[in-house]
């Protein structure tokens, strides 16, 4: 009687900790976005195939995804920010090996950051990101006291400059912005004095331009940039944003219904189930289909800074405000791209576009906030509270 008893209070002390608005709105985007995905592959399957590839691939990683973020979110986040240097060296480890061993997919051939794992592919930049976050998070809180001395912001530079530097050498240059933009977004929270962020800011500017002169940037990455101004002399550049931002149009307010898209039935837009799923819900749902996809991912990351302002420590808070700035950056670099505002350099929306390394390691990262929300409440709310 005894034990059940127990069990019972242990199970209530598990659902009030656990923070059901976050994951919930997680789990809705997952939902929409298979159903765009599966709508972005449904005109090519064949064989009497039910679901493509990528829809398969996206349900196992978001059903795993979902396992580790309920198994993360009771473990306390101390415990797993203090093993901040096992966590950096494993995930830099796999970017060397990356290096040496990875492969390109035929939709990526510039860049070779996928492992072949044979069951599916494995982009290890992903995980990378939530190394980062953890890593950089136990770095800032271990300054936080001198945190805008010059001798406590190179060390600073140089950790934010690693991740930047591993994913650039296996030539995503993606995943790299959003690495600086994680890396200038946390030090913003963190509250590093503005006058750090103007240097900066005028470094990175000097920096493109020496890059851009020298022919560092080259090749397709450079015809991307340049086809932003002059679209009409790089029409094969643009050609998959330019039959986005058609699809995005021809859905007009309410779309042309569902598997009934003109452009995404008759495979007009590349990469539509990817880096263009956007165009997906904007022509088949409509702009009310479209917005929702963008508030759907704002209340997670709106959920996420809660959760950070009521963090017990300054570790947790800048736990899930690199959280937070990590899907930010992939959602404005995203949009921005299918708008045609930004270079086309392989940037997923969270949670919708097709991508199992992806989904997988952003619900890594939210099983890391449903921690903190967990062990921030009052120790006799949590069920293994620590302290």
């Amino acid at each position: 009687m005894k034990n059940s008893i127990k069990k019972e209070k242990s199970f209530s002390h598990f659902l009030k900790g656990t923070d059901f608005l976050t994951l919930l709105g997680a789990m809705i985007a997952s939902a929409y976005g298979l159903s765009l995905v599966y709508s972005a592959t449904y005109s090519s399957l064949t064989d009497g195939r039910v679901v493509s590839s990528d829809v398969r691939s996206m349900l196992v990683s978001v059903a795993g995804g979902l396992i580790i973020a309920i198994a993360v979110s009771n473990i306390d986040y101390e415990i797993i920010s203090k093993l901040w240097p096992i966590i950096a060296a494993g995930c830099v480890g796999l970017m060397i090996f990356t290096f040496f061993f990875g492969v390109s997919p035929a939709s990526r051939q510039d860049a070779r950051s996928w492992l072949d794992l044979k069951i599916f592919y494995f982009q290890p930049s992903e995980l990378l990101k939530v190394g980062f976050i953890i890593s950089f998070s136990y770095h800032l809180d271990l300054v936080k006291d001198k945190l805008n001395k010059l001798k406590t912001i190179i060390p600073l530079v140089i950790h934010g400059a690693i991740p930047v530097g591993l994913v650039l050498l296996t030539g995503d240059a993606g995943s790299a912005l959003i690495f600086l933009m994680m890396f200038i977004g946390m030090l913003f929270l963190a509250k590093v004095n503005i006058g750090y962020f103007v240097a900066g800011i005028c470094a990175i500017i000097v920096g493109f331009v020496v890059a851009w002169k020298a022919g560092i940037i080259s090749g397709i990455q450079r015809q991307r940039i340049v086809a932003l101004f002059y679209p009409n002399d790089y029409k094969d550049v643009m050609y998959q944003q330019n039959n986005g931002k058609i699809a995005l149009g021809n859905g007009g307010l309410f779309g042309q219904g569902y598997l009934n898209g003109d452009m995404t039935q008759g495979n007009a837009v590349p990469e539509n189930q990817n880096d263009m799923i956007l165009t997906v819900a904007g022509e088949e749902l409509g702009f009310v289909g479209a917005i929702f996809v963008i508030l759907v991912l704002g209340y997670i990351i709106l959920r996420v800074m809660k959760t950070a302002l009521r963090a017990r420590d300054n570790v947790g808070y800048l736990m899930c405000s690199g959280i937070a700035v990590m899907l930010f950056a992939q959602v404005v670099v995203n949009v921005g791209m299918e708008l045609s505002l930004l270079p086309c350099i392989g940037i997923t929306l969270p949670l919708f576009s097709a991508g199992g390394s992806s989904s997988l390691c952003i619900y890594l990262a939210i099983g890391l906030e449903l921690s903190i929300y967990r062990y921030s409440r009052r120790p006799s709310e949590t069920l293994f509270y620590t302290r």
